[in-house]
């Protein structure tokens, strides 16, 4: 390597691979993707540095030394809720309040199943402690800490073994006196405990939500912080000195340090460059407008992209345990190439939501897998090479997948090998289609008016298919399609949310008491990217409010550029986005602010995609058997390597890259485009005549 080679990598860590992409100095992207290793993910990400270290013809140190900057996803606060891994954490709050977190909402979540129960609670009763104090509706302080009794609270977790404490008092949010007192006490009687306070975590309204996420993020953090100190020091041993960044969910990056402080902001951070790189790929040919998917191997995540501008929520949930900050709105159900075909006591077919994962994986795999799945069906019926998976890595058990369905799904519903396999692959894609209808006809949009953007190791094999169930016609599949989220981390700026309460009818709270709240955040956000190293001047500031009509239980988040915006803009903005929501507003119905919020960006330094180069060679295919329709037809396999940009060809036909397959079916066009991405165009006569949303 010359010395003023320089990489830029991207590394998401997903339930069955870790995906890897590297862009060199020159704007060149290199893929590799590693089996993901549940007990320590450190080891496959390590292992992906490796083959991205054969690709550079250098040794790993060598290597690393020329690494700028690695951004990583992961999923270990995710899988920690999920099966109920984090650590021992004990709960403090106010006296008379032991059950904030048991009692949730204190409603029916799911109105039409009694007997649904809620999921475990993350703190059980027996380390719920609580503690004498009061501060009121509008802070004021009425009864003042008891700091003895305080003492016993943490003295009581500290005998039953926590390793983590969440602290969070009824109307902390409005005075954080009492909170910042006992987090002082806790430095001096449990030194080693990991703190997590709600007047940190999320210093608003809301009890419930408040509550679950200073919890979430004390269940978690102590494990992040492990891995992360791991991390570092495998990296820093085995060579590199350049800047590591942790993706958040709201489709940011923080550094490390910031991450192990506030863990639950990676909570589903993986899928979260998602929609960053449907803006970039998207917007780089021209559509604004896209619907972003991403089919990997144990879950699809679907996102909406209009104009550009990617939407978010703060009423989201994990494993049923709510989180009130700000998240990208990206749906996520169990369908993967992993998912596991089952029958039920029935005698239906099912698929998913349980996968195979990573070990033992699918049956082809020869990992010592039993159930038949997706990707196993995918083989079955011809879409995937079984000498060609991973750039031929590895060679797929074609006869055991064979052998997997027949036994466990054709035999016992009287069907012929292929009617199964190609009913696994049109259950899976329904899922699918459902799961995109809810982000765009659920919300007011037709779908039929976006591209898709297509990504994910299994995505391009199916997204023909789920495209024409939904009536879209035109598709693109990103080059780096199978590495999409991790491709997308590269291209996130760093980002921080911050949030106040005060509440009350807007235009009679007064404007210093705004500027405060505005001052406070800001001073906390320009001290944490201080600490990532950006600048004052280099940071950018945007602002936001919650409103709602007086009445209404839930509130519109309104974005505006400046702090000394008018009452009547945010009025008028209200109303304007109240319409689009809802379809009406009330003019003239007094409005109510909320939460008063603040987004603190740092730009990061992103590296360049060149456009694709030709290569000499012409496309000479070779022939396989592919099921479309339920007929064999042969079919044209080309390697995607060979493609040059202005490429174009009909249907049937399959592309195949190293780490992904693209399937166009009959009568669809494909045309590589300068970039090198694949724009697939599904005839008109293939579109669904109607696009009914799920029930």
């Amino acid at each position: 390597m010359a010395a003023r080679d320089h990489f830029d990598i991207g590394i998401d860590v997903g339930g069955t691979f870790t995906d890897c992409v590297m862009i060199d100095a020159a704007g060149r992207s290199f893929v590799e993707k590693t089996f993901t290793t549940p007990r320590d993910p450190s080891e496959g990400v390590l292992a992906g540095l490796e083959k991205l270290a054969t690709k550079a013809n250098a040794p790993l140190a060598d290597f690393l030394r020329c690494v700028r900057r690695i951004v990583h996803g992961t999923t270990i606060t995710t899988n920690a809720v999920l099966t109920g891994n984090g650590v021992k954490t004990g709960f403090v709050t106010t006296q008379g309040f032991r059950d904030v977190l048991l009692m949730r909402r204190g409603v029916r979540e799911n109105q039409f199943n009694s007997k649904i129960d809620p999921p475990p609670p993350l703190v059980p009763r027996s380390l719920t402690v609580t503690v004498a104090e009061r501060v009121d509706c509008v802070g004021a302080e009425t009864v003042p800490l008891d700091r003895e009794s305080a003492r016993r609270a943490i003295r009581d977790l500290k005998e039953q073994g926590v390793e983590s404490v969440a602290v969070s008092f009824l109307f902390s949010f409005l005075n954080p006196k009492h909170e910042a007192e006992i987090a002082e006490l806790l430095k001096e009687d449990f030194p080693e405990a990991y703190i997590s306070l709600s007047t940190q975590v999320l210093p608003q309204l809301r009890a419930y939500e408040r509550h679950s996420t200073t919890a979430l993020n004390a269940y978690v953090g102590p494990l992040l912080d492990r891995y992360l100190r791991r991390l570092t020091e495998r990296l820093e041993k085995a060579g590199f000195s350049g800047r590591l960044l942790i993706m958040q969910s709201n489709g940011g990056v923080m550094a490390p340090e910031t991450a192990a402080r506030f863990a639950c902001r990676t909570l589903l951070s993986g899928p979260a460059g998602g929609p960053v790189a449907a803006i970039f790929y998207g917007g780089r040919a021209g559509r604004g407008d896209v619907i972003a998917m991403d089919m990997g191997g144990t879950s699809f995540d679907v996102s909406l992209i209009k104009a550009g501008e990617a939407s978010f929520t703060t009423t989201g949930d994990v494993g049923g345990h709510a989180m009130a900050f700000p998240v990208l709105d990206i749906r996520t159900v169990g369908a993967g190439g992993g998912s596991i075909a089952w029958l039920d006591d029935g005698g239906v077919l099912h698929v998913g939501p349980a996968s195979a994962g990573a070990d033992p994986g699918p049956i082809c795999y020869g990992r010592g897998g039993k159930a038949p799945t997706v990707t196993d069906a995918d083989l079955v019926l011809g879409y995937l090479g079984a000498d060609d998976f991973l750039g031929g890595e590895f060679r797929l058990d074609i006869d055991g997948a064979r052998k997997g369905i027949q036994e466990r799904i054709a035999a016992p519903l009287g069907l012929d090998l292929i009617t199964a396999a190609e009913g696994i692959h049109r259950i899976v894609n329904a899922t699918m289609a459902d799961a995109i209808r809810l982000v765009s006809i659920a919300q007011g949009y037709d779908p039929r008016q976006c591209t898709l953007v297509v990504a994910g190791g299994a995505g391009a094999v199916h997204a023909a298919a789920i495209a024409r169930e939904l009536g879209i016609t035109s598709l693109l599949i990103p080059r780096e399609a199978s590495v999409f989220c991790a491709a997308g981390m590269l291209l996130s700026d760093l980002k921080h949310d911050y949030v106040r309460t005060l509440s009350g009818e807007l235009g009679t709270i007064p404007p210093e008491k705004i500027a405060v709240i505005y001052a406070d955040m800001s001073t906390e956000a320009l001290h944490t990217l201080a600490e990532e190293g950006i600048g004052e001047r280099e940071a950018q500031i945007s602002y936001g409010v919650d409103l709602k009509y007086v009445g209404q239980f839930h509130e519109v988040t309104i974005p505006f550029a400046s702090a000394s915006t008018d009452v009547e803009r945010l009025k008028s903005d209200f109303a304007a986005r109240h319409l689009k929501l809802y379809g009406y507003n009330l003019p003239g119905q007094p409005v109510e602010a909320l939460h008063w919020r603040l987004t603190a960006i740092g730009r990061t330094e992103r590296p360049r995609f060149a456009r694709a180069a030709s290569v000499s060679s012409k496309p000479a295919p070779t022939k396989r058997d592919v099921v479309f329709d339920g007929r064999k037809t042969s079919t044209d396999v080309y390697r995607g390597g060979e493609l040059n940009p202005g490429a174009s060809f009909e249907g049937p036909a399959i592309i195949e890259e190293p780490t992904t397959t693209i399937v166009i079916p009959p009568a669809c066009r494909l045309a590589v485009n300068e970039f090198g991405d694949y724009e697939l165009t599904l005839a008109s006569e293939q579109a669904a005549p109607t696009i009914a949303a799920a029930s």
